[in-house]
């Protein structure tokens, strides 16, 4: 049913926010949108790169919208004109524009997160990759974009090296802020990711990274299981985003991607609250996503029939 014969009839419209890449929904979308729709909610896929009266909808879940590091500022724009508008979002807008620019490593450190030693060098900056890394007192590192998703423009150099990547880096700094982070060797036996839904642990998953470029994934392990420190610290690092953002409630949904450090412990490479993959294929996990969405959208609007 189309939102607008949804809002007529007085059924509630949700509008699942998309991308170029996925523009009819991700498999795990179609997941989500048939549980939705099971329950009554009319529900349409919505390009965040394309006008939108979001006066339409009552509800949007955004969750493919993977390209918008190519025009942050238009997904600035969309966010606000989502605040404007009469539309409940998950996760908020206020909590998107924070997570889009990887500087939020530094609140969670502030809040006591274990993060790599990591420098945010803004677009422009009269420095050089070597002179990062030395001040930092680094001998290797991960460079990255602040706004950016998966590994585009990332790379690994080494101290020594740094003049080969001088180049590179100064054409990061062109297009936008980066980051030089201290390289976590756990790497190499792959990115950890967690996920939680109501701020209650869901499952979790390795990422392999292929043995010549630590920034690159083959695959995902499906059979990994984080002992219960490490997932309490995973939720320790949602709590604190919380807390940075002065949020009460649990985020619906949180990735947490991490590395352990020498003593088994956690390292926080990131935490994906925009358009994060979540492996929905897990036993259980589709529900378990949208039973935590449609609790935070009941408690946003609890006049809204949603049965």
């Amino acid at each position: 049913m189309p939102a607008e014969e949804s809002s007529a009839d007085g059924g509630s419209a949700l509008a699942v926010v998309t991308g170029d890449q996925a523009p009819e929904l991700t498999d795990d979308g179609k997941r989500a949108a048939e549980w939705f729709q099971d329950r009554g909610l009319a529900v349409d896929a919505v390009r965040w790169d394309r006008p939108v009266d979001w006066n339409t909808y009552d509800l949007a879940l955004v969750r493919s919208c993977y390209e918008y590091p190519t025009d942050p500022d238009r997904f600035r724009e969309l966010l606000a004109a989502m605040e404007r508008a009469d539309v409940t979002v998950c996760n908020p807008p206020s909590v998107l524009r924070w997570n889009m620019h990887k500087s939020y490593v530094a609140d969670l450190a502030a809040e006591g997160v274990p993060v790599p030693e990591t420098a945010v060098v803004e677009r422009g900056a009269e420095t050089t990759l070597e002179a990062e890394l030395e001040r930092l007192g680094l001998d290797e590192a991960i460079v990255k974009p602040a706004v950016g998703t998966g590994s585009e423009g990332v790379f690994r150099v080494q101290a020594a090296d740094a003049g080969e990547f001088e180049d590179r880096f100064a054409d990061l700094l062109a297009d936008g802020d980066a980051l030089v982070q201290a390289y976590c060797p756990d790497i190499s036996e792959g990115e950890r990711s967690i996920a939680f839904f109501g701020g209650e642990y869901s499952h979790a998953w390795n990422s392999p990274t292929t043995p010549d470029d630590v920034t690159r994934f083959e695959g995902d392990d499906h059979d990994y299981e984080p002992p219960e420190s490490i997932v309490e610290a995973a939720a320790t690092t949602c709590r604190a985003a919380r807390d940075v953002l002065d949020r009460r409630d649990p985020f619906p949904y949180a990735r947490v991607d991490y590395v352990r450090d020498e003593d088994g412990g956690i390292v926080v490479l990131e935490l994906e609250l925009i358009e994060p993959i979540l492996d929905l294929e897990e036993a259980g996990a589709v529900d378990r996503f949208c039973e935590a969405v449609q609790s935070y959208f009941e408690s946003a609007n609890p006049e809204l029939d949603q049965t």
